[in-house]
């Protein structure tokens, strides 16, 4: 083990070994804690640890599993997102067999365990199986080799004879629930968009190039996230309907964009009662977000695909038994077309935007 200290970072450096005789490390984990820059407040602290994790080439049947333990009364129960979306309670089942694997589930993005004053959370840039296989325990499954046939003859195969070397990065975060609920969300989307940072020779001298207009900066609610702003790379109608039986005709149109319009679908990122204040629905007018892309002209809600225009479209309605529901499963009542919108928790809206002819 080694440790490096620096002004703005001090990293752990451990390393692990097959044997006492082994000449290369199979395993290592970097972990990493930010400093607050002497003079500045600590409103640049991260408030959290990363680590970075160093797995393989494993042996066979081999996995590596990374297991943290606290004094956290979490009564082995974490929980984990599903499908990178909502969180979902994952108790621990005592079963007759293979209780460990049945334990398994996955985490996309986050998961947190917690007790009634505080909560660890863990945060991921690609997907793990975790666990909780003891109280104020969790592990995580960091890469695994396995050759599933050797003892069971089961006349299928489930082989997964991974031989690659694997570098997962986990954020951690403890601390109090309302803390780690506002932090969590945001954390987890700088996680998984990370920016990143190219070197390269630079030959001569740069040309200038012209600056951006000087425009005030429009900023979104901290509960919303801009998942998607892009321009179709073809001339789609709004009518499905129309646009389908075009192709059926063989009347595909032009293959190009059409720079007038871009698609946009906006998400809220909490949960009905999550968080007092970011759990609330937020308003937005899509006018001033996009002024400086130009003058809006039309906002068309599409579905969440972007493939119907949503005021034609007609969803079937299904009777439902009474159930358990967090938060209220009706769809919220929207007005007709306009550039102020209404998103509600863990609701995903797409939309057509129509800009002015320049």
């Amino acid at each position: 083990m080694e440790i490096v200290a620096g002004q703005l970072v001090t990293e752990i450096r451990q390393y692990f070994y097959r044997n006492m005789t082994a000449q290369n490390y199979t395993y290592a984990i970097r972990s990493r804690l930010t400093h607050v820059p002497q003079g500045h407040d600590g409103e640049l602290l991260c408030h959290r640890i990363e680590q970075e994790y160093q797995a393989g080439p494993l042996e066979l049947n081999r996995e590596a599993v990374l297991r943290t333990s606290t004094n956290l009364n979490s009564q082995q129960v974490i929980y984990s997102d599903n499908n990178g979306y909502q969180m979902q309670r994952r108790p621990y089942v005592s079963y007759v067999n293979n209780s460990i694997a049945r334990n398994y589930y996955p985490m996309v993005q986050s998961a947190f365990m917690e007790d009634g004053k505080s909560r660890l959370v863990l945060l991921s840039e690609r997907a793990h199986g975790i666990s909780s296989q003891g109280n104020g325990q969790v592990e995580v499954m960091l890469h695994r080799r396995l050759w599933n046939n050797f003892d069971w003859d089961l006349g299928y195969n489930l082989t997964l004879n991974d031989t690659s070397v694997v570098h997962p990065v986990l954020w951690l975060l403890l601390g109090s629930w309302s803390l780690t609920t506002a932090l969590r969300q945001r954390s987890a989307l700088a996680l998984q968009h990370r920016p990143v940072v190219l070197f390269g020779d630079l030959a001569g001298t740069a040309p200038k190039l012209p600056g951006p207009q000087q425009q005030e900066a429009v900023t979104l609610p901290p509960n919303l996230h801009l998942q998607i702003l892009s321009i179709p790379g073809w001339r789609y109608s709004s009518n499905h309907t129309e646009h389908s039986q075009n192709l059926r005709k063989g009347h595909r149109g032009e293959a190009q964009a059409d720079l007038r319009r871009v698609l946009l679908r906006l998400y809220h990122l909490y949960e009905v009662g999550e968080d007092p204040v970011l759990s609330q629905p937020v308003t937005v007018n899509l006018e001033a977000v996009l002024q400086a892309l130009g003058s809006v002209v039309a906002v068309e809600e599409r579905s969440l695909t972007g493939t119907w225009d949503l005021s034609m479209l007609h969803r079937w309605s299904w009777r439902t038994g009474p159930g358990r529901h967090r938060g209220d499963t009706t769809s919220p009542s929207r007005p007709p077309g306009g550039p102020i919108i209404t998103v509600h928790p863990k609701e995903i809206r797409t939309f057509f935007i129509h800009f002015q002819q320049q």
